[in-house]
């Protein structure tokens, strides 16, 4: 069974954090119907379980910007690093090369991009064929070079 794992930017300080994503909502009675406004949602990373050292630790919680959710595909790359939608991974191998983005197309993970921008099934690369090396939220830029 593969790990269902999000990460976001926290909001009090744009650091990146991984765990369970939750969305909430405070429902107030009205008497003229029911609506939800932007102050009434929460997005949060939940995050629990052990330490390093395999000992409890406490349930927390941070709030996280909800358009950097990236989604954990269950992959790794050749460095062992976590792939997440939204990564900018680089491809290399004796058939493909180049530069894309992780995201989530018709219930898989492609990578989105060079060599003919198209969609690839990226679990169809071996985990030394691919390497992540940023993101669309922090590493745009990488998008537009040739991977040079």
């Amino acid at each position: 069974m593969r790990e269902i794992l999000f990460k976001a930017k926290r909001t009090d300080n744009g650091v990146w954090v991984e765990g369970y994503y939750i969305y909430h909502i405070r429902r107030t009675i009205c008497p003229f119907g029911d609506s939800v406004k932007p102050e009434d949602e929460q997005h949060v990373i939940m995050q629990d379980g052990f330490s390093d050292w395999n000992m409890p630790r406490d349930t927390v919680f941070f709030n996280i910007d909800p358009k950097t959710i990236c989604q954990y595909t269950g992959l790794k790359d050749k460095n062992g690093n976590r792939i997440w939608e939204n990564d900018i991974v680089r491809i290399e191998n004796s058939m493909d090369e180049g530069i894309g983005n992780v995201e989530f197309y018709g219930g898989m993970w492609y990578v989105d991009g060079e060599p003919n921008n198209n969609l690839y099934d990226i679990v169809e690369y071996d985990d030394g064929e691919v390497e992540v090396i940023g993101n669309i939220f922090d590493n745009p830029e990488l998008l537009g070079q040739d991977g040079e």
